[in-house]
Order: C-alpha cells, then sequence, then structure tokens
C-alpha cells in the first residue's frame, strides 16, 4: 500500500475544515483497478466508519463479498463481485469531538492502513485504497465519490458503488428527521438511481428483536421497492461473530487493561498499534 499523500496532517486539516472534499491517502497502484486482472466493469465496496478502533467485524465486513438480493424479485441489472474496496473515514470537524485518550484522524488512518494492508498481503489480486471525506449523507458521499473517479485518465470503465452500513445507519437513511423537510424521497432516489450505488446493511445483533427491526425497515413503504430492485441488501446470517463487537468495547477493553480481549477483537496488529501510541488508555 503506497500513500498518495504528501503530508497526512496537511491532508488531513484540509478535509476537516472544506465541506465536500475528499482525498485517498494509500492505495494500491492504480486504484480502483484491481491489479493483474482486466475488467470491463467495476464494482467498489465502501465502508464508511469512524475507525474508533477498527475492529475484526470492519475488517469482515469491509472485505466481504457482494451478498444476493434480499427478495425473491430478480433484479434486471445485477453487478458484478467487489473489484476494488475503499475504507473511508470522515473527518468533518472530528477535532473538536475527541475525547483524552482518543485516536486522532492520523491514527485513525493509520490503524486504517494496518487492515488495508493485511488485506492486500493476503488477497494479492484486489484493489484497496484509504480515504478521507468531509461530507454527512450518502447521497453526497456517492457523488463525491464518482466525481473523484471521473477524474482519474486511466479509468475507462463503468464503476458501480456499494455503501456497507450498520442496522443504525440504515434506520438514520430511511428516517425523514436526517433530510431537508419533504427532501428524503428524491434524496433516496437519487442515491440510488442517479449516483447508481448499493446499500448493504451488515447484520447487528444476534436475537430475534435484532432480525424483526430489519423486516420492519425493509418492508416499509419508500424502502420495500430498492429490496426488491436489489439496491438494498443485507449482509450475513445474524450468526457471522461480528454481530455484538464494536469499538467501544475494545476501548473498554483497554481502559481495564484486558489485552486477550483487545487482541481477540482487533487482531494483533492493531492491538500492537494501540500499545505503541497509547491510545485509549485515559
Amino acid at each position: 500500500m503506497a500513500s498518495t499523500s504528501f503530508n497526512l496532517q496537511e491532508t488531513v486539516n484540509h478535509i476537516s475544515s472544506t465541506p465536500g472534499s475528499f482525498a485517498i491517502v494509500s492505495s494500491t497502484p492504480n486504484w480502483p483497478i484491481p491489479p493483474k486482472v482486466s475488467s470491463s466493469k467495476l464494482h467498489i465496496s465502501v465502508l464508511d466508519s469512524s475507525f474508533n478502533p477498527p475492529t475484526i467485524a470492519h475488517q469482515q465486513i469491509a472485505f466481504s463479498t457482494f451478498p444476493p438480493p434480499s427478495s425473491s424479485f430478480t433484479p434486471s441489472n445485477n453487478p458484478p463481485s467487489y473489484t476494488s474496496r475503499l475504507l473511508l473515514f470522515s473527518a468533518r470537524n472530528v477535532e473538536k469531538t475527541l475525547k483524552s485518550g482518543d485516536a486522532t484522524p492520523q491514527q485513525r488512518v493509520g490503524m486504517m492502513s494496518i487492515l488495508a494492508s493485511l488485506q492486500s498481503n493476503t488477497h494479492p489480486k484486489e484493489s484497496i485504497a484509504v480515504g478521507l471525506i468531509n461530507e454527512p449523507t450518502f447521497v453526497g458521499k456517492a457523488l463525491i465519490v464518482r466525481d473523484y473517479l471521473s477524474t482519474l485518465p486511466y479509468l475507462d470503465v463503468e464503476v458501480d458503488l456499494s455503501f456497507l452500513v450498520g442496522t443504525d445507519t440504515l434506520i438514520r437513511f430511511f428516517d425523514p428527521r436526517f433530510y431537508p423537510p419533504n427532501e428524503m424521497s428524491r434524496k433516496i432516489q437519487e442515491y440510488f438511481r442517479d449516483s447508481n450505488a448499493y446499500l448493504i446493511s451488515a447484520r447487528r445483533g444476534i436475537n430475534e428483536e435484532d432480525r424483526a427491526i430489519e423486516n420492519e425497515i425493509l418492508n416499509r413503504d419508500g424502502v420495500r421497492e430498492w429490496v426488491d430492485k436489489g439496491k438494498l441488501r443485507l449482509l450475513g446470517t445474524g450468526q457471522e461473530g461480528w454481530e455484538e463487537v464494536s469499538s467501544t468495547i475494545v476501548r473498554q477493553a483497554v481502559g481495564g487493561g484486558d489485552w486477550e480481549k483487545v487482541e481477540k477483537l482487533v487482531g494483533k496488529e492493531v492491538m500492537d498499534y494501540i500499545r505503541k501510541e497509547e491510545l485509549y488508555s485515559t
């Protein structure tokens, strides 16, 4: 994984203070084109998260396979499996919300880069990048990423985008409170249709109540049509092992000095980084 940013601190400062900005800070060569693989169409999975710190759940979801439709309907235009990956951190005014001992944007990029490098080493045919963005909405993020891709002189193929989210984000995505008045339906259509983006919701929680929440959302008016078109899909069966892993649990384990639990939740490489940088200890 090569760094494409000359000065990470300057890049973080620019992204954090500039609405609508985006930057790739490290990537495999010619991202998002897969190394040594020719393709007439690309499909980028995007995991946008706080990575505070990245856990095995982040890792498993970020590098998962494209799930089948969550409907008996057969989509008319099913995209290919993922060819490329993007780990994305929203650096929007994050410095103002940092707690004592919390990971800075630069440290989060460092841990994200560890995940990307581990995946690149074990899956050399995958195209992987780590990026920063300053945009609160997924509609905006999809458009910004597409605008960036359009500037790449070596990219001349069609690209699909899939944003990977958790249940909490899925709920907010279809909540009118997070949109301007009377704008939710138009914005959602803009995301799925105009941006040609998919929304992949990783199952969280392991009990029947969690599954009932998912089913209620997927069967709402204004939601079901996107499920039937294959644009909104569920990832996992609810028994993958990531369902109850969270960054909060990791931070609590670090604070309690339970490094065996920390390693189990984030892996040795990220744990070593946390210890070296003395994160989450206060």
